[in-house]
């Protein structure tokens, strides 16, 4: 090969090799703009979460009226915006009763929210938490002002107002506080009041994030939550605690409320009297425990008088669906309440012969089961009440009936429900039981600049 040919084939191969290397380099460019570009776009989103949070913290102490304002400067938008919007998002409190009917509304008001908005990613601070969502569903980044403990809830309601606004880049938002207004209890109002008797208490949110209070609330508590994602809605249902004490069996039924799992029963003792003196002679007495469905519970008091020497048969039944479980004592009874005995008994009135009955459901008296093998491995009375109460729990209620066994008409109740007691005391449930409520309205007042 010539000289000239060499040079001809080194120019070529030189042209080559610069069209390789800048090939080369736009394939890199082109395949590490989208990668870089992601990566730009998470760092910016963790960016505007902690601010957004850092938002939450410094609201928090205005609204609680910690002190009257604060600031905060907010991530650059890039090409977001943040908004101001006083109208997004309510949350209700209502107060319903044991059949689901509403009987008051606590609370019923606005949130608000501060918003970064790009494409289809949301992050907003709103009701006291920071949320965000991506087109499906929504998270929770940090906490509402939401303080469910020990059966008392805490919930300051942080509502965001101020003009409705938008703002590019990296805006300056502003809180200024108004006074805190006191929603639950009212001391002035019977109505509001504490500690809380009976029914349910729901709060219901209504907002873009209801996934993501939805997740807060199944953190939280074991109450009932349910979601309505046409509505765009989840509601925490909490159980107000039915009152333990002493009742006179005229007062049945005997509501109990959100029954703890394991032994809720604490106290469950019972004094009967008879309508006159020889009302015992024919005995059937019974307490009934009904949850709504298909169990029931009872116990039993079947025969004579026991200060004539007829005591009567203690029987405790429990049946769900076709399975029925009894367990039986006929020799339960022993006289004087010092004997030490679940099931007492004195006897007074001419002769001695007019029976008072005294016993405790909680006690360690045990009854034995009928056919075959026990399905409990302690059939005290005490165990086989506290199982299964606490078996159709949450909600039970106890009754009383009180007739002779041959079932006669008019006005023939063998026990005096008057003058006979019942002293109940048991343990709830703290993950889903309501006692102690108290609700604020913490308004703030939001500006961008």
């Amino acid at each position: 090969m010539t000289g000239r040919g060499r040079g001809q084939s080194e120019t070529i191969g030189l042209v080559l090799l610069l069209a390789i290397t800048v090939l080369g380099v736009t394939s890199v460019v082109a395949f590490a703009a989208p990668a870089l570009d992601g990566a730009e776009e998470a760092t910016n989103a963790q960016r505007v979460e902690q601010s957004l949070s850092q938002l939450d913290s410094r609201t928090a102490v205005v609204a609680l009226g910690r002190t009257d304002s604060q600031s905060v400067s907010l991530s650059e938008s890039r090409s977001g915006a943040y908004a101001v919007k006083p109208d997004a998002g309510r949350i209700s409190v209502l107060r319903l009763d044991e059949n689901g009917s509403q009987v008051g509304t606590v609370l019923n008001t606005t949130m608000g929210e501060v918003v970064y908005e790009r494409g289809d990613t949301r992050v907003a601070f709103q009701g006291g938490g920071v949320w965000r969502t991506s087109g499906r569903g929504a998270e929770m980044l940090s906490p509402p002002e939401f303080n469910y403990q020990d059966a008392t809830l805490t919930l300051p309601v942080i509502r965001v107002g101020g003009e409705s606004s938008t703002f590019a880049g990296a805006p300056l938002a502003r809180v200024s506080g108004s006074p805190v207004t006191s929603v639950f209890p009212v001391a002035s109002d019977s109505n509001r009041s504490n500690p809380l008797s009976g029914g349910t208490v729901v709060v219901r949110v209504d907002s873009d994030y209801y996934r993501g209070w939805e997740q807060f609330f199944r953190e939280r508590s074991t109450g009932n939550v349910t979601v309505n994602e046409t509505a765009g809605r989840v509601e925490l249902e909490l159980i107000a605690r039915g009152s333990g004490g002493t009742y006179t069996l005229e007062e049945t039924p005997i509501e109990l409320r959100g029954l703890g799992d394991d032994q809720p029963i604490e106290n469950l003792q019972f004094s009967l009297y008879p309508n006159k003196a020889s009302s015992f002679n024919d005995l059937h007495w019974a307490m009934v425990a009904d949850d709504g469905g298909t169990d029931r519970f009872e116990v039993e008091l079947d025969g004579g008088n026991p200060c004539k020497g007829d005591s009567p048969t203690v029987a405790a039944t429990y049946e769900n669906g076709g399975t029925v479980h009894e367990w039986v004592n006929d020799t339960a009874w022993t006289e004087g309440r010092d004997s030490g005995s679940s099931f007492t008994y004195e006897c007074s009135g001419k002769n001695d012969k007019t029976p008072e009955l005294h016993f405790d459901l909680t006690g360690a008296t045990n009854l034995a089961y009928q056919d075959g093998s026990s399905p409990l491995t302690n059939d005290s009375v005490g165990n086989i009440v506290n199982t299964y109460l606490a078996e159709m729990g949450p909600n039970v209620d106890l009754e009383v009936t009180s007739k002779g066994k041959n079932d006669p008409p008019g006005n023939s109740a063998s026990t005096d429900l008057a003058a006979s007691t019942v002293d109940v005391d048991y343990n709830s449930s703290s993950g889903r039981v309501l006692t102690f409520l108290h609700v604020t309205e913490n308004s703030v007042n939001v500006t961008l600049t």
